[in-house]
């Protein structure tokens, strides 16, 4: 990962340099996270990109799956108690 530092001007525009911008689409989903914000390029057909992700999904019952991410939500919102 290479980082570099970027300036915010007056009207809240940010510079991306051109070297970073190289394969970006020409939209992209902006993703506040806590301390960060995450640029992420809007795939050319979303739909396919789901169901690329949707193979990598566990092959079981949907009711399984929530039954675990609740499980590990729990788990996380205790504190691994």
């Amino acid at each position: 990962m290479v980082g570099i530092l970027a300036r915010v001007d007056s009207k809240g525009r940010l510079y991306i340099p051109k070297e970073m911008r190289e394969g970006l689409s020409r939209e992209v989903y902006l993703v506040r996270l806590d301390h960060e914000i995450l640029i992420v390029p809007k795939p050319d057909d979303p739909l396919r990109e789901l169901e690329e992700l949707g193979k990598a999904l566990p092959d079981k019952p949907l009711s399984e799956i929530k039954r675990e991410i609740l499980k590990e939500a729990m788990k996380e919102a205790l504190g691994g108690l």
